[in-house]
């Protein structure tokens, strides 16, 4: 093979470093993907696509690859997520962390069980969704650690304000005993 040259091998090292992207011939599946996405938003409101969805698995697999190169380019590390690629994501709405998209899947199910049963007053063990009554239990006691100002509370004003909108009880049955 071609012998480098000591600054060859700089410049390459140099490029690395600010994440240079050396082949491109895989941007025209990325848009194709990142339009799925866009589809996928408009029918389901939201980005957050569920792997155990067989329909859109190929769809979620990509989303999570998206997830794990955005981490990888908030490190420093070469990766084929540029600024552009999560400036279209972010214009989406795009949720980079999976357990923001998780609370947003639990609300809409917390959604669904009023819809059933007329009130957000779900069980703690509740047999058709078990992680359901656990998931209001945790808000609870989240927003529980919120108002007497512990830093490790998950409970944000905007998650207060999207669970208020569908009636959530912040004193459950068991804490009014």
């Amino acid at each position: 093979g071609e012998k480098q040259s000591s600054m060859a091998k700089e410049r390459i090292c140099l490029l690395n470093e600010i994440g240079f992207v050396w082949v491109v011939e895989h941007s025209g599946k990325w848009f194709n993907m990142f339009e799925e996405l866009k589809k996928y938003k408009e029918t389901h409101g939201n980005c957050a696509v569920p792997v155990k969805c067989p329909s859109h698995k190929h769809l979620a697999l990509w989303v999570q690859k998206q997830r794990r190169q955005y981490r990888e380019m908030k490190k420093g590390r070469s990766t084929q997520m540029t600024a552009e690629r999560s400036d279209l994501l972010n214009g989406l709405g795009f949720v980079w962390k999976v357990y923001e998209d998780n609370w947003h899947e639990m609300l809409d199910d917390l959604r669904k069980y009023k819809e059933r049963h007329g009130d957000c007053l779900v069980p703690q063990v509740y047999a058709p969704n078990p992680p359901l009554g656990h998931w209001v239990n945790n808000q609870r006691q989240a927003y529980k650690r919120m108002l007497k100002g512990e830093k490790q509370s998950s409970m944000a004003k905007e998650r207060i304000c999207l669970l208020n909108e569908i009636g959530f009880v912040w004193k459950g049955k068991a804490s009014e005993k």
